[in-house]
């Protein structure tokens, strides 16, 4: 304490401070003088606002991180636009349809004594599916019968029996072909599943050998491999199936051609032999034998049967009402096809017999597979102008409208798992071409009423992305990629891949796919090293 006073008493006396002029230090001030007081607040408040500075500033920089790690938990699969290697496809829609359409018919005009069915039954082919009244007829056939001699009323009887016989012909020679055409589609699908299973046996014995083959050290030693064994006993049993399958759908094409000869010599016997009966009676009959005959063949035709299996799909019979011709419409709902549109521009890619794909595009478990059966060729115009109405294809072009000509083709569908008749189903046939074009996932496609488009992702920096919707013009489809021939995209646009989990003009972290994938797996962190460094440095800031 003392030293302290010494030291301070010494200063005093020895010099005095020098005072200071606050215009020659600072320059001329403009404001109040500040005391102590005034200049610590305000360097407190500079402290505070540089503070608050530094805060807002690491603040900002974290919620943006905050906002990159939460985006990149969910990050966005994307591709670069450009050229890809594509097996292409031929995308059709259309409503499936069944093969085989009956619509019932009755000539008679008596009123309808009872309709056994409604729209929706399934039915078998010979059910009864509705009855006239017969009541007028029963009477008129009993006024004739009293009124005829014995021998118009045998000759009307033979007449029956020979119209019977050649309907009875006529319908066996029906169920012979149907039984035939069965029996072949059952031999054809066995045949076609054993010929998959002998090249998937095929393909397993060659990658056995192939995978042996690079240890072994002697033919013997790939031989007596046991994986090579087994695939071999596997090919073995295969090719034995294959061949018996193939055996068997030969015998059952070529027993179709006999059954239908056979069936076709039967009904032409039974025909002739009725011909010949009715010519015979009719040359000698009576006015009131002609009438019976006549009512006996109405008689026979109450009774309305159905002339397939099938579903009932329409029905304009009403009881108590007589029938103007039309009864109901029954459809085979087991043999189906659809019937699409296919575009001028892909005609020549389109053959008989191409593999097609069918699916819907919003029941996952509606799906199934056939071939193209028929392919027209000439072609009908289409109006695709808003507004444009059925008329003439030139009006429409003279009118502005684009007019598109397309060819009928019908996709026969072999199997499928809950389709109906009815539903709306996308097809994609199998054209089997390889090709290199500008191409975007198919799946990164949407539709709408102004077209085609797709999202793309364009780089905000800091990680981040901003979604832009872009139009385009689609051609071929591939077993993962479309074609793109025109519209709004860029080379190297980031196309999003799955653009249900996106909407237009949202924030997104992204994760880029392999250009060269067709599974849809993403690039890896080519440095990973560098990516674990940033992460470090930005964590201690």
């Amino acid at each position: 304490m003392e030293n302290n006073i010494q030291e301070t008493t010494n200063q005093t006396s020895e010099e005095t401070p020098k005072k200071v002029n606050w215009n020659e230090k600072y320059g001329k001030k403009t404001g109040k003088k500040k005391g102590k007081k005034g200049l610590i607040i305000g360097l407190s408040v500079g402290v505070v606002v540089l503070g608050l500075g530094i805060f807002g500033f690491f603040k900002v920089k974290n919620a943006v991180k905050t906002a990159q790690d939460t985006l990149a938990n969910d990050a966005t699969v994307v591709e670069a636009y450009g050229e890809k290697d594509m097996s292409t496809y031929i995308d059709v829609i259309g409503s499936v349809e069944s093969q085989n359409v009956e619509n019932v018919y009755t000539s008679l005009t008596y009123p309808v004594k009872e309709v056994k069915v409604k729209v929706g039954d399934h039915v078998k082919k010979g059910d009864v599916v509705c009855v006239i009244d017969e009541t007028e007829i029963d009477t008129k056939i009993a006024d004739l019968e009293a009124q005829a001699s014995d021998a118009d009323r045998l000759a009307a009887k033979q007449i029956e029996t020979a119209n019977h016989t050649v309907s009875t012909a006529s319908a066996t020679q029906s169920r012979s072909l149907e039984s035939a055409n069965k029996s072949i589609s059952e031999a054809k699908k066995a045949f076609e599943d054993a010929d998959t299973d002998y090249n998937e046996k095929l393909a397993d014995y060659n990658a056995a050998l192939y995978k042996a083959a690079q240890t072994a050290t002697s033919t013997d030693a790939i031989e007596n491999n046991a994986e090579v064994k087994s695939t071999k006993a596997a090919l073995d049993t295969a090719s034995t199936t294959w061949y018996a399958k193939q055996y068997a759908y030969d015998q059952a094409t070529s027993a179709y051609s006999d059954t239908a000869e056979t069936a076709a010599e039967a009904y032409t016997s039974a025909k002739d032999s009725a011909d010949a009966t009715i010519i015979s009676n009719t040359s000698s009959y009576s006015a009131t034998a002609s009438q019976l005959a006549s009512y006996y063949d109405m008689k026979g035709k109450t009774i309305i049967i159905s002339p397939i299996d099938g579903v009932v799909t329409s029905v304009s019979a009403v009881e108590g009402v007589p029938c103007n011709g039309a009864v109901m419409t029954i459809q085979d709902d087991k043999n189906l096809q659809l019937s699409a549109d296919i575009k001028e521009k892909d005609y020549f890619n389109v053959k008989e017999g191409m593999e097609v794909e069918f699916t819907s595009s919003t029941l996952t478990n509606v799906t199934g597979t056939g071939k193209v059966s028929n392919l027209n060729n000439f072609a009908t115009a289409n109006v695709s102008a808003a507004g444009a109405g059925s008329g003439a294809a030139g009006a429409a072009g003279a009118a502005g409208a684009a007019v598109d000509n397309t060819f009928t083709a019908t996709l026969t569908i072999t199997d499928y798992t809950d389709m109906l008749i009815g539903m709306k189903m996308k097809a994609r046939i199998s054209t089997g071409n390889e090709m290199t074009t500008n191409a975007v996932a198919y799946t990164a496609i949407l539709g709408s009423a102004e077209g085609d488009y797709v999202f793309v992702a364009n780089d905000m920096g800091n990680g981040l992305y901003q979604v832009e919707k872009k139009f385009v013009d689609k051609g071929m489809s591939g077993d993962y990629y479309t074609q793109i021939t025109g519209g709004e995209l860029e080379e190297g646009d980031l196309v999003i891949s799955y653009p249900s989990t996106v909407t237009e003009g949202a924030i997104i972290a992204i994760n880029e796919k392999d250009a060269d994938s067709k599974d849809g797996s993403v690039v890896e962190e080519k440095d990973t090293e560098e990516k674990d460094t940033k992460e470090k440095d930005t964590e201690e800031e």
